[in-house]
């Protein structure tokens, strides 16, 4: 008796092949704005998870509040740091490397673009309740400077010249609305 592939049996594997083939090429193309958004926006949630796990209060330190979690934004790409911008954050997917200048622009053509309450300064800073605040704590002599908390949503907008996604940090929250 001899063995071999029945006609059917051929047509049926050629059948899941074509389904495979078709289910898993159209997934091939990068959408490398959608990319940046996603990893800006995780990045942007991890800063406020450090801030309010990683509470930065030292009775002994009058300027313990300089100490807190941020993330400082650039046209092309961040840093997520602390410790007065002297230690920065380890990437959670890759605890060996450290999220110091990511270059989005680099990694992915895009462009940063801000709007709201982040506008004039892309320091975004978190307290250990997750609220943001807008801007520098280095020069800061107390905790809580009037108007540093946001007031208005930050939009922080991803582009590469023909797709826009924006990033929307909500005030008092912090709530981090994207993709």
């Amino acid at each position: 008796m001899k063995k071999a592939f029945t006609m059917l049996e051929l047509v049926f594997v050629i059948v899941v092949i074509g389904v495979l083939a078709a289910a898993i090429i159209p997934r091939m193309d990068r959408d490398n704005v959608a990319e940046a958004t996603i990893q800006l926006q995780s990045h942007i949630r991890y800063t406020q998870h450090l801030a309010m796990v990683d509470d930065k209060y030292d009775a002994t330190n009058p300027t313990w509040f300089r100490n807190r979690w941020q993330i400082r934004l650039n046209t092309n790409g961040y840093s997520v740091v602390s410790d007065n911008s002297v230690a920065f954050a380890t990437n959670p997917q890759n605890s060996s490397a450290f999220l110091q200048n990511i270059n989005l622009n680099n990694d992915y053509g895009v462009t940063l673009t801000f709007t709201g309450s982040c506008a004039a300064n892309q320091i975004i800073s978190f307290d250990h309740l997750g609220r943001p605040m807008a801007g520098d704590l280095s020069l800061d002599n107390v905790p809580y400077v009037a108007g540093k908390l946001l007031q208005n949503n930050c939009v922080i907008t991803v582009a590469d010249g023909g797709v826009d996604f924006n990033i929307t940090i909500h005030p008092e929250t912090g709530y981090v609305q994207g993709i």
